[in-house]
């Protein structure tokens, strides 16, 4: 069916309902990670595997990509196959405490889930990636620090609030904010989402702002369409 599926410039993702759709966090991640020095990439949570399609997009990386959800890592291997960039790209069944990749990476990504109340998705498959009932903030701060390299950099996106508890985490770990993007839906609305850039460098984080819409709906930034551009099919 059409709603099954979302279509890029270069690309197109297949999702369902029972996992998750293509969404806003997923894009603006994507399209803000600066990916073009990197040869090894981990996407945590890879879902429909649309990070990997971002990122494979604009670098020439080998690309991982890792899911507990049997069904997402079937949709992700399916939207892989369809692109041009199937070569470099591989889909893993795996949740990140098991996860044991033969060499660290040099950028890892993530979007995950961030919900913590107890009302759950109803569908197995929707929780694991709405609720970080399999991915919580400890457990993905482990895992970046396990899985990077020395110099490498992470990149992930959260609620303003799980972020400041992941950044809290990952200290412990030693790994620190290189950058923050700061979104707001509108320019006079607080931000909801912080994507943040971690080093094993501490030094103070380079902090910039983006709100997606100018106020009326659709009526879309400058700075959002500049840094979506290459993908939305709209701008």
């Amino acid at each position: 069916m059409r709603d099954d599926f979302f279509t890029f410039k270069q690309f197109r993702v297949m999702h369902r309902k029972s996992i998750m759709k293509v969404g806003t966090d997923g894009v603006l991640l994507g399209a803000y990670v600066d990916c073009k020095n990197a040869s090894h990439i981990l996407d945590i949570g890879t879902g429909t595997g649309l990070l990997c399609l971002m990122l494979a997009q604009k670098c020439n990386a080998t690309i991982h990509g890792i899911d507990i959800n049997a069904e997402a890592v079937e949709v992700a291997k399916y939207n892989v196959e369809q692109s041009n960039w199937s070569e470099r790209i591989k889909i893993f069944h795996s949740s990140v405490q098991n996860f044991s990749p033969d060499a660290k990476y040099d950028l890892i990504v993530s979007n995950p889930p961030f919900y913590t109340t107890d009302v759950i998705a109803p569908e197995k498959g929707r929780a694991l990636a709405r609720h970080d009932v399999s991915l919580n903030i400890s457990d993905l701060a482990l895992a970046m620090s396990r899985f990077l390299s020395s110099d490498g950099r992470c990149y992930v996106i959260y609620p303003t609030e799980q972020c400041l508890q992941f950044e809290k985490e990952t200290e412990k770990l030693g790994l620190y904010a290189a950058a923050r993007l700061y979104v707001s839906s509108h320019p006079d609305t607080p931000h909801i989402r912080t994507v943040i850039e971690m080093s094993r460098e501490k030094c103070t984080p380079i902090c910039d702002t983006l709100f997606i819409e100018n106020g009326a709906r659709h009526d879309f930034s400058e700075k959002y369409k500049l840094l979506t551009k290459d993908y939305y099919l709209k701008f």
